[in-house]
Protein backbone atom coordinates (compact mmCIF):
# COMPACT_ATOMS: atom_id res chain seq x y z
CA UNK A 1 0.00 0.00 0.00
CA UNK A 2 1.25 3.43 -0.93
CA UNK A 3 1.90 5.68 2.04
CA UNK A 4 1.78 9.44 2.13
CA UNK A 5 5.22 10.82 1.40
CA UNK A 6 5.98 7.89 -0.92
CA UNK A 7 3.57 8.83 -3.68
CA UNK A 8 6.02 9.19 -6.53
CA UNK A 9 6.53 5.86 -8.31
CA UNK A 10 9.14 6.85 -10.90
CA UNK A 11 12.81 5.91 -11.08
CA UNK A 12 15.13 6.86 -8.20
CA UNK A 13 18.22 6.62 -10.38
CA UNK A 14 18.83 10.38 -10.41
CA UNK A 15 17.97 10.99 -6.76
CA UNK A 16 21.54 11.99 -5.93
CA UNK A 17 21.28 14.90 -8.40
CA UNK A 18 18.28 16.47 -6.66
CA UNK A 19 20.35 18.54 -4.17
CA UNK A 20 22.71 19.63 -6.94
CA UNK A 21 20.12 20.72 -9.49
CA UNK A 22 17.53 21.94 -7.01
CA UNK A 23 14.53 20.28 -8.61
CA UNK A 24 12.29 17.61 -7.03
CA UNK A 25 12.92 14.12 -8.35
CA UNK A 26 9.63 13.92 -10.26
CA UNK A 27 10.35 17.15 -12.15
CA UNK A 28 13.95 16.13 -12.80
CA UNK A 29 12.80 12.80 -14.27
CA UNK A 30 10.24 14.62 -16.40
CA UNK A 31 12.91 16.93 -17.84
CA UNK A 32 15.29 14.03 -18.48
CA UNK A 33 12.56 12.10 -20.30
CA UNK A 34 11.76 15.11 -22.45
CA UNK A 35 15.46 15.60 -23.20
CA UNK A 36 15.85 11.93 -24.12
CA UNK A 37 12.71 12.20 -26.23
CA UNK A 38 14.20 15.20 -28.02
CA UNK A 39 17.47 13.34 -28.62
CA UNK A 40 15.56 10.34 -29.99
CA UNK A 41 13.26 12.46 -32.11
CA UNK A 42 15.93 13.91 -34.41
CA UNK A 43 17.43 10.58 -35.60
CA UNK A 44 13.94 9.04 -35.67
CA UNK A 45 12.86 11.66 -38.17
CA UNK A 46 15.97 11.37 -40.33
CA UNK A 47 17.09 7.74 -40.02
CA UNK A 48 13.62 6.19 -39.76
CA UNK A 49 11.87 8.51 -42.21
CA UNK A 50 8.66 7.12 -43.76
CA UNK A 51 10.28 7.21 -47.20
CA UNK A 52 12.93 4.66 -46.13
CA UNK A 53 11.35 2.78 -43.20
CA UNK A 54 8.26 0.53 -43.20
CA UNK A 55 5.35 1.83 -41.07
CA UNK A 56 5.51 -1.24 -38.82
CA UNK A 57 9.12 -0.46 -37.84
CA UNK A 58 8.21 3.13 -37.04
CA UNK A 59 5.24 1.98 -34.96
CA UNK A 60 7.38 -0.47 -32.99
CA UNK A 61 10.09 2.09 -32.28
CA UNK A 62 7.48 4.63 -31.12
CA UNK A 63 5.87 2.06 -28.82
CA UNK A 64 9.05 0.65 -27.27
CA UNK A 65 10.60 4.06 -26.67
CA UNK A 66 7.35 5.44 -25.26
CA UNK A 67 6.91 2.58 -22.79
CA UNK A 68 10.55 2.83 -21.68
CA UNK A 69 10.24 6.55 -20.95
CA UNK A 70 6.91 5.98 -19.20
CA UNK A 71 8.35 3.33 -16.90
CA UNK A 72 11.31 5.57 -16.05
CA UNK A 73 9.08 8.53 -15.19
CA UNK A 74 6.05 6.76 -13.66
CA UNK A 75 7.19 3.27 -12.67
CA UNK A 76 4.54 0.62 -12.05
CA UNK A 77 1.78 3.19 -12.57
CA UNK A 78 2.17 2.58 -16.31
CA UNK A 79 -0.09 -0.45 -15.80
CA UNK A 80 -2.97 1.96 -15.23
CA UNK A 81 -2.52 3.16 -18.81
CA UNK A 82 -2.48 -0.40 -20.08
CA UNK A 83 -5.69 -1.20 -18.20
CA UNK A 84 -7.49 1.86 -19.48
CA UNK A 85 -6.45 1.38 -23.10
CA UNK A 86 -6.92 -2.42 -23.29
CA UNK A 87 -10.51 -2.41 -22.00
CA UNK A 88 -11.36 0.51 -24.27
CA UNK A 89 -9.89 -1.35 -27.24
CA UNK A 90 -12.05 -4.40 -26.49
CA UNK A 91 -15.15 -2.19 -26.29
CA UNK A 92 -14.34 -0.66 -29.67
CA UNK A 93 -13.41 -4.03 -31.22
CA UNK A 94 -16.40 -6.06 -30.09
CA UNK A 95 -18.99 -3.43 -29.16
CA UNK A 96 -21.67 -2.10 -31.46
CA UNK A 97 -20.90 1.19 -33.25
CA UNK A 98 -24.26 2.42 -31.96
CA UNK A 99 -23.14 2.47 -28.33
CA UNK A 100 -19.44 1.56 -28.04
CA UNK A 101 -18.31 5.21 -28.18
CA UNK A 102 -20.50 6.10 -25.20
CA UNK A 103 -19.28 3.01 -23.34
CA UNK A 104 -15.65 4.02 -23.94
CA UNK A 105 -16.41 7.59 -22.83
CA UNK A 106 -18.09 6.40 -19.62
CA UNK A 107 -15.38 3.83 -18.84
CA UNK A 108 -12.49 6.22 -19.44
CA UNK A 109 -13.99 9.05 -17.40
CA UNK A 110 -14.86 6.74 -14.48
CA UNK A 111 -11.44 5.06 -14.64
CA UNK A 112 -9.72 8.45 -14.70
CA UNK A 113 -11.90 9.66 -11.83
CA UNK A 114 -10.81 6.76 -9.65
CA UNK A 115 -7.18 7.65 -10.37
CA UNK A 116 -7.87 11.31 -9.47
CA UNK A 117 -9.45 10.26 -6.17
CA UNK A 118 -6.52 7.95 -5.44
CA UNK A 119 -4.11 10.81 -6.06
CA UNK A 120 -6.10 13.24 -3.89
CA UNK A 121 -6.03 10.78 -1.00
CA UNK A 122 -2.29 10.10 -1.14
CA UNK A 123 -1.03 13.50 -2.31
CA UNK A 124 -3.75 15.95 -1.34
CA UNK A 125 -2.97 19.44 -2.59
CA UNK A 126 0.37 18.29 -4.00
CA UNK A 127 1.83 18.76 -7.45
CA UNK A 128 3.90 15.58 -7.64
CA UNK A 129 3.91 14.18 -11.16
CA UNK A 130 2.01 10.94 -11.46
CA UNK A 131 0.23 8.87 -14.07
CA UNK A 132 -2.98 10.93 -13.98
CA UNK A 133 -1.40 13.40 -16.42
CA UNK A 134 -0.77 10.79 -19.15
CA UNK A 135 -4.14 9.22 -18.29
CA UNK A 136 -5.90 12.51 -19.02
CA UNK A 137 -4.21 12.62 -22.43
CA UNK A 138 -5.00 8.95 -23.07
CA UNK A 139 -8.64 9.55 -22.14
CA UNK A 140 -8.82 12.14 -24.91
CA UNK A 141 -7.14 9.79 -27.38
CA UNK A 142 -9.42 6.86 -26.57
CA UNK A 143 -12.69 8.78 -26.60
CA UNK A 144 -11.87 10.67 -29.80
CA UNK A 145 -10.90 7.37 -31.47
CA UNK A 146 -14.14 5.73 -30.31
CA UNK A 147 -16.26 8.56 -31.71
CA UNK A 148 -14.26 8.54 -34.96
CA UNK A 149 -15.01 4.82 -35.34
CA UNK A 150 -18.69 5.46 -34.65
CA UNK A 151 -18.73 8.22 -37.27
CA UNK A 152 -17.15 5.79 -39.73
CA UNK A 153 -20.33 3.69 -39.56
CA UNK A 154 -22.71 6.61 -40.12
CA UNK A 155 -23.88 8.09 -43.40
CA UNK A 156 -21.73 10.95 -44.63
CA UNK A 157 -24.81 13.15 -44.79
CA UNK A 158 -25.15 12.91 -41.00
CA UNK A 159 -21.60 14.08 -40.35
CA UNK A 160 -20.05 17.52 -40.16
CA UNK A 161 -17.04 18.13 -42.45
CA UNK A 162 -14.71 17.72 -39.45
CA UNK A 163 -16.36 14.45 -38.37
CA UNK A 164 -16.17 13.16 -41.93
CA UNK A 165 -12.45 13.97 -42.13
CA UNK A 166 -11.71 12.28 -38.79
CA UNK A 167 -13.95 9.23 -39.26
CA UNK A 168 -12.36 5.76 -39.23
CA UNK A 169 -13.94 2.77 -40.92
CA UNK A 170 -12.05 -0.03 -39.19
CA UNK A 171 -10.76 -0.71 -35.68
CA UNK A 172 -6.94 -0.32 -35.69
CA UNK A 173 -4.73 -3.37 -35.30
CA UNK A 174 -3.09 -3.79 -31.89
CA UNK A 175 0.32 -2.48 -32.96
CA UNK A 176 -1.10 0.72 -34.45
CA UNK A 177 -3.42 1.19 -31.48
CA UNK A 178 -0.82 0.81 -28.74
CA UNK A 179 1.76 2.80 -30.67
CA UNK A 180 -0.79 5.62 -30.82
CA UNK A 181 -1.36 5.30 -27.08
CA UNK A 182 2.35 5.27 -26.13
CA UNK A 183 4.34 7.09 -28.85
CA UNK A 184 7.44 8.50 -27.17
CA UNK A 185 7.20 12.17 -28.20
CA UNK A 186 3.76 12.58 -26.67
CA UNK A 187 3.88 10.50 -23.50
CA UNK A 188 4.98 13.05 -20.90
CA UNK A 189 2.58 15.93 -21.45
CA UNK A 190 1.20 15.60 -24.96
CA UNK A 191 0.21 17.49 -26.95
CA UNK A 192 -2.88 15.53 -27.85
CA UNK A 193 -3.04 14.13 -31.37
CA UNK A 194 -5.81 12.30 -33.16
CA UNK A 195 -5.51 8.84 -34.66
CA UNK A 196 -5.91 9.83 -38.31
CA UNK A 197 -3.23 12.53 -37.92
CA UNK A 198 -0.87 10.12 -36.16
CA UNK A 199 -1.21 7.44 -38.84
CA UNK A 200 -0.69 10.04 -41.58
CA UNK A 201 2.56 10.96 -39.81
CA UNK A 202 3.61 7.30 -39.51
CA UNK A 203 2.86 6.58 -43.16
CA UNK A 204 4.35 9.86 -44.35
CA UNK A 205 1.15 11.01 -46.05
CA UNK A 206 1.16 14.22 -44.00
CA UNK A 207 4.09 15.38 -46.18
CA UNK A 208 3.71 13.17 -49.29
CA UNK A 209 0.79 15.15 -50.63
CA UNK A 210 0.11 18.21 -52.70
CA UNK A 211 1.26 21.45 -51.13
CA UNK A 212 0.85 25.07 -52.02
CA UNK A 213 4.14 26.45 -53.25
CA UNK A 214 5.22 30.04 -52.51
CA UNK A 215 3.61 31.08 -55.83
CA UNK A 216 0.21 30.33 -54.23
CA UNK A 217 0.36 33.79 -52.75
CA UNK A 218 -0.33 35.01 -56.29
CA UNK A 219 -3.26 32.65 -56.70
CA UNK A 220 -1.37 29.79 -58.41
CA UNK A 221 -1.38 26.26 -57.05
CA UNK A 222 1.69 24.17 -57.82
CA UNK A 223 2.22 20.56 -56.87
CA UNK A 224 5.48 19.92 -55.09
CA UNK A 225 6.62 16.40 -55.81
CA UNK A 226 7.64 14.19 -52.91
CA UNK A 227 11.33 14.17 -53.86
CA UNK A 228 11.34 17.96 -54.04
CA UNK A 229 10.21 18.47 -50.45
CA UNK A 230 13.41 19.18 -48.55
CA UNK A 231 14.18 20.23 -45.01
CA UNK A 232 14.75 23.72 -46.34
CA UNK A 233 11.27 23.72 -47.88
CA UNK A 234 9.71 22.63 -44.58
CA UNK A 235 11.88 24.89 -42.40
CA UNK A 236 11.97 22.04 -39.89
CA UNK A 237 15.04 23.23 -37.96
CA UNK A 238 13.74 26.75 -37.43
CA UNK A 239 10.39 25.36 -36.23
CA UNK A 240 12.18 23.24 -33.60
CA UNK A 241 14.58 25.97 -32.47
CA UNK A 242 11.84 28.57 -32.19
CA UNK A 243 9.77 26.36 -29.89
CA UNK A 244 12.74 25.22 -27.85
CA UNK A 245 13.87 28.80 -27.18
CA UNK A 246 10.33 29.86 -26.28
CA UNK A 247 10.04 26.97 -23.85
CA UNK A 248 13.41 27.77 -22.24
CA UNK A 249 12.44 31.43 -21.81
CA UNK A 250 9.16 30.44 -20.15
CA UNK A 251 11.00 27.98 -17.91
CA UNK A 252 13.51 30.65 -16.88
CA UNK A 253 10.71 33.12 -16.12
CA UNK A 254 8.97 30.47 -14.05
CA UNK A 255 12.04 29.74 -11.95
CA UNK A 256 13.16 33.36 -11.56
CA UNK A 257 9.89 35.20 -11.07
CA UNK A 258 7.77 32.73 -9.10
CA UNK A 259 9.74 32.89 -5.81
CA UNK A 260 10.16 36.67 -5.76
CA UNK A 261 7.24 38.20 -7.64
CA UNK A 262 3.79 37.57 -6.18
CA UNK A 263 4.30 33.89 -5.18
CA UNK A 264 1.06 31.84 -5.10
CA UNK A 265 1.52 31.09 -1.40
CA UNK A 266 0.98 34.77 -0.72
CA UNK A 267 -2.69 34.41 -1.67
CA UNK A 268 -3.30 32.48 1.55
CA UNK A 269 -1.44 34.84 3.88
CA UNK A 270 -3.23 37.33 6.09
CA UNK A 271 -1.09 40.15 4.75
CA UNK A 272 -2.74 39.70 1.36
CA UNK A 273 -6.22 40.32 2.75
CA UNK A 274 -5.03 43.46 4.49
CA UNK A 275 -4.23 45.06 1.13
CA UNK A 276 -6.61 47.42 -0.62
CA UNK A 277 -8.94 46.15 -3.35
CA UNK A 278 -6.67 47.57 -6.06
CA UNK A 279 -3.53 46.06 -4.49
CA UNK A 280 -5.18 42.65 -4.18
CA UNK A 281 -6.34 42.78 -7.79
CA UNK A 282 -2.86 43.73 -9.00
CA UNK A 283 -1.27 40.96 -6.93
CA UNK A 284 -3.68 38.41 -8.40
CA UNK A 285 -3.08 39.68 -11.93
CA UNK A 286 0.72 39.41 -11.66
CA UNK A 287 0.55 36.12 -9.76
CA UNK A 288 -1.58 34.44 -12.42
CA UNK A 289 0.60 35.78 -15.24
CA UNK A 290 3.67 34.25 -13.60
CA UNK A 291 1.85 30.99 -12.81
CA UNK A 292 1.01 30.48 -16.49
CA UNK A 293 4.72 30.21 -17.34
CA UNK A 294 4.96 26.62 -16.09
CA UNK A 295 2.18 25.58 -18.46
CA UNK A 296 3.79 27.43 -21.34
CA UNK A 297 7.10 25.74 -20.56
CA UNK A 298 5.72 22.19 -20.41
CA UNK A 299 3.32 22.47 -23.33
CA UNK A 300 5.71 24.15 -25.73
CA UNK A 301 8.47 21.72 -24.76
CA UNK A 302 6.05 18.94 -25.67
CA UNK A 303 5.40 20.64 -29.00
CA UNK A 304 9.17 20.89 -29.55
CA UNK A 305 9.72 17.15 -29.10
CA UNK A 306 6.86 16.37 -31.50
CA UNK A 307 8.10 18.74 -34.19
CA UNK A 308 11.64 17.36 -33.75
CA UNK A 309 10.21 13.93 -34.57
CA UNK A 310 8.58 15.40 -37.68
CA UNK A 311 5.06 15.30 -36.26
CA UNK A 312 3.01 18.46 -36.57
CA UNK A 313 3.31 19.54 -40.19
CA UNK A 314 0.09 21.22 -41.28
CA UNK A 315 0.69 22.19 -44.89
CA UNK A 316 1.50 25.66 -46.13
CA UNK A 317 -0.18 28.96 -45.39
CA UNK A 318 -1.42 31.42 -48.01
CA UNK A 319 2.04 32.99 -48.34
CA UNK A 320 3.74 29.66 -48.95
CA UNK A 321 5.28 29.33 -45.48
CA UNK A 322 5.25 25.85 -43.91
CA UNK A 323 3.04 25.44 -40.86
CA UNK A 324 4.03 23.23 -37.93
CA UNK A 325 0.98 23.98 -35.81
CA UNK A 326 -1.06 20.79 -36.25
CA UNK A 327 -0.48 19.87 -32.59
CA UNK A 328 -0.08 23.39 -31.22
CA UNK A 329 -1.19 23.38 -27.60
CA UNK A 330 -1.08 27.05 -26.68
CA UNK A 331 -0.84 30.46 -28.31
CA UNK A 332 0.94 32.73 -25.87
CA UNK A 333 0.06 35.85 -27.85
CA UNK A 334 -3.66 35.05 -27.86
CA UNK A 335 -3.71 34.30 -24.13
CA UNK A 336 -1.76 37.39 -23.13
CA UNK A 337 -3.09 39.92 -25.66
CA UNK A 338 -6.49 38.68 -26.83
CA UNK A 339 -9.31 41.20 -26.68
CA UNK A 340 -11.99 38.84 -25.40
CA UNK A 341 -12.45 35.91 -23.04
CA UNK A 342 -13.41 33.66 -25.96
CA UNK A 343 -10.10 34.31 -27.71
CA UNK A 344 -8.19 33.64 -24.49
CA UNK A 345 -10.00 30.31 -24.08
CA UNK A 346 -9.37 29.49 -27.75
CA UNK A 347 -5.63 30.10 -27.29
CA UNK A 348 -5.27 28.09 -24.06
CA UNK A 349 -4.83 24.29 -24.08
CA UNK A 350 -5.95 24.28 -27.71
CA UNK A 351 -5.79 20.54 -28.32
CA UNK A 352 -8.02 19.82 -25.33
CA UNK A 353 -10.42 22.42 -26.69
CA UNK A 354 -10.53 20.56 -30.03
CA UNK A 355 -11.26 17.32 -28.16
CA UNK A 356 -14.07 18.95 -26.17
CA UNK A 357 -15.57 20.33 -29.34
CA UNK A 358 -15.42 16.99 -31.15
CA UNK A 359 -16.74 14.73 -28.40
CA UNK A 360 -18.97 17.11 -26.40
CA UNK A 361 -19.95 20.38 -28.08
CA UNK A 362 -20.71 18.98 -31.54
CA UNK A 363 -22.73 16.11 -30.04
CA UNK A 364 -24.54 17.60 -27.05
CA UNK A 365 -28.27 18.02 -27.84
CA UNK A 366 -28.60 21.21 -25.78
CA UNK A 367 -26.76 23.53 -23.35
CA UNK A 368 -23.53 22.85 -25.22
CA UNK A 369 -21.42 25.50 -23.49
CA UNK A 370 -22.37 24.26 -20.02
CA UNK A 371 -21.75 20.65 -21.10
CA UNK A 372 -18.24 21.50 -22.32
CA UNK A 373 -17.20 23.21 -19.09
CA UNK A 374 -18.80 20.47 -16.95
CA UNK A 375 -16.92 17.70 -18.76
CA UNK A 376 -13.70 19.71 -18.60
CA UNK A 377 -14.03 20.11 -14.82
CA UNK A 378 -14.82 16.41 -14.33
CA UNK A 379 -11.88 15.46 -16.55
CA UNK A 380 -9.52 17.51 -14.35
CA UNK A 381 -10.54 15.82 -11.09
CA UNK A 382 -12.39 16.63 -7.90
CA UNK A 383 -10.72 19.62 -6.31
CA UNK A 384 -13.40 22.29 -5.74
CA UNK A 385 -11.17 24.87 -7.42
CA UNK A 386 -11.64 23.18 -10.79
CA UNK A 387 -15.41 23.45 -10.55
CA UNK A 388 -15.24 27.06 -9.43
CA UNK A 389 -13.00 27.85 -12.40
CA UNK A 390 -15.06 26.09 -15.06
CA UNK A 391 -18.38 27.11 -13.54
CA UNK A 392 -17.25 30.73 -13.58
CA UNK A 393 -15.93 30.33 -17.13
CA UNK A 394 -19.33 29.06 -18.30
CA UNK A 395 -21.11 31.95 -16.57
CA UNK A 396 -18.78 34.57 -18.01
CA UNK A 397 -18.86 33.04 -21.50
CA UNK A 398 -22.65 33.20 -21.60
CA UNK A 399 -22.71 36.77 -20.31
CA UNK A 400 -19.96 37.83 -22.74
CA UNK A 401 -21.99 36.50 -25.67
CA UNK A 402 -24.99 38.55 -24.53
CA UNK A 403 -22.84 41.67 -24.26
CA UNK A 404 -21.38 41.10 -27.71
CA UNK A 405 -24.81 40.52 -29.21
CA UNK A 406 -26.59 43.42 -27.51
CA UNK A 407 -23.93 46.02 -26.66
CA UNK A 408 -21.28 45.68 -29.33
CA UNK A 409 -23.49 46.97 -32.19
CA UNK A 410 -23.81 50.33 -30.39
CA UNK A 411 -20.02 50.76 -30.69
CA UNK A 412 -19.78 49.82 -34.38
CA UNK A 413 -21.13 53.09 -35.77
CA UNK A 414 -17.73 54.82 -35.88
CA UNK A 415 -14.04 53.94 -35.76
CA UNK A 416 -13.61 55.88 -32.52
CA UNK A 417 -16.36 53.94 -30.75
CA UNK A 418 -14.94 50.66 -32.05
CA UNK A 419 -11.56 51.47 -30.49
CA UNK A 420 -13.24 52.35 -27.19
CA UNK A 421 -15.07 49.02 -27.22
CA UNK A 422 -11.83 47.14 -28.00
CA UNK A 423 -10.00 48.84 -25.11
CA UNK A 424 -12.82 48.02 -22.69
CA UNK A 425 -13.02 44.37 -23.75
CA UNK A 426 -9.22 44.01 -23.63
CA UNK A 427 -9.21 45.25 -20.03
CA UNK A 428 -12.10 43.02 -18.97
CA UNK A 429 -10.54 40.00 -20.70
CA UNK A 430 -7.35 40.41 -18.63
CA UNK A 431 -9.26 40.82 -15.37
CA UNK A 432 -11.71 38.05 -16.18
CA UNK A 433 -8.91 35.60 -16.96
CA UNK A 434 -7.27 36.38 -13.63
CA UNK A 435 -10.58 36.15 -11.78
CA UNK A 436 -11.47 32.77 -13.30
CA UNK A 437 -8.17 30.95 -12.89
CA UNK A 438 -6.92 31.58 -9.36
CA UNK A 439 -8.98 28.66 -7.91
CA UNK A 440 -6.65 26.45 -9.99
CA UNK A 441 -3.86 27.50 -7.61
CA UNK A 442 -5.78 27.37 -4.34
CA UNK A 443 -7.68 24.18 -5.32
CA UNK A 444 -9.68 24.09 -2.09
CA UNK A 445 -13.16 25.54 -1.60
CA UNK A 446 -12.83 27.87 1.39
CA UNK A 447 -9.58 29.63 0.35
CA UNK A 448 -11.09 30.19 -3.11
CA UNK A 449 -14.31 31.58 -1.67
CA UNK A 450 -12.34 33.83 0.65
CA UNK A 451 -10.46 35.23 -2.34
CA UNK A 452 -13.75 35.78 -4.14
CA UNK A 453 -15.09 37.65 -1.11
CA UNK A 454 -11.92 39.74 -1.07
CA UNK A 455 -12.86 40.74 -4.63
CA UNK A 456 -16.48 41.31 -3.52
CA UNK A 457 -17.54 38.68 -6.09
CA UNK A 458 -17.98 41.61 -8.40
CA UNK A 459 -17.51 39.76 -11.68
CA UNK A 460 -19.96 37.03 -10.73
CA UNK A 461 -22.52 39.64 -9.76
CA UNK A 462 -21.92 41.62 -12.95
CA UNK A 463 -22.26 38.50 -15.11
CA UNK A 464 -25.53 37.51 -13.45
CA UNK A 465 -26.92 41.04 -13.86
CA UNK A 466 -26.00 40.96 -17.56
CA UNK A 467 -27.68 37.58 -18.06
CA UNK A 468 -30.84 38.56 -16.18
CA UNK A 469 -31.10 41.97 -17.81
CA UNK A 470 -30.62 40.90 -21.40
CA UNK A 471 -32.68 37.74 -20.97
CA UNK A 472 -35.63 39.71 -19.58
CA UNK A 473 -35.11 42.63 -21.97
CA UNK A 474 -34.71 40.30 -24.91
CA UNK A 475 -37.94 38.49 -24.06
CA UNK A 476 -39.79 41.78 -23.69
CA UNK A 477 -38.38 43.08 -26.98
CA UNK A 478 -39.47 39.98 -28.84
CA UNK A 479 -42.97 40.22 -27.41
CA UNK A 480 -43.23 43.88 -28.41
CA UNK A 481 -41.68 43.23 -31.81
CA UNK A 482 -38.83 45.60 -31.01
CA UNK A 483 -35.09 45.21 -31.46
CA UNK A 484 -32.45 46.14 -28.89
CA UNK A 485 -30.64 48.06 -31.66
CA UNK A 486 -32.38 51.18 -32.96
CA UNK A 487 -33.30 50.99 -36.64
CA UNK A 488 -31.28 54.10 -37.35
CA UNK A 489 -28.16 52.64 -35.79
CA UNK A 490 -26.46 50.10 -37.98
CA UNK A 491 -23.06 48.49 -37.45
CA UNK A 492 -20.30 49.37 -39.87
CA UNK A 493 -19.76 45.74 -40.77
CA UNK A 494 -21.87 42.65 -40.17
CA UNK A 495 -20.61 40.29 -37.48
Amino acid sequence: MTRKGEFYAGSRLLEHLVPVIGLPLDQLNFLVCQLVGLLLAVPFRSVMAPTTTPPAARLIFELVAGIALSIFCFGHQVWYLVGQSLVSYLLMKYGSPRWSQMAVMAYCMIYLSVAHLFRQYYDYGGYTLDITGPMMIQTMKLTSLAFALSDGHRDDGQLTPDQKAQSIRQVPDLLSFFSFMFYFHGMMCGPLSFYSDYMAFINGTDIQQSFLSPSSANGHTDKIQENMVSEKDLKYTSAVVKRLLTSLVCGALMMILTPVLCPPEGLLEESFFEKSFLEKSLYLLVCMNVARQKYYFAWILGETVNVAAGFGFNGYDSSGEPRWDLNENVSIYDVEFAGSLKLIIDGWNKRTLVWLRRVVYDRAPTHRTVAVFAVSAFWHGFYPGYYLTFGSAALFTISARLVRRNVRPWFQTSEGKKKVYDVITFFFARVCNMYITFPFLTLELMPSLRLYRAQYCWMHLAAMVVILYFTVMGSASRKDGRSALPATQKPLKPE
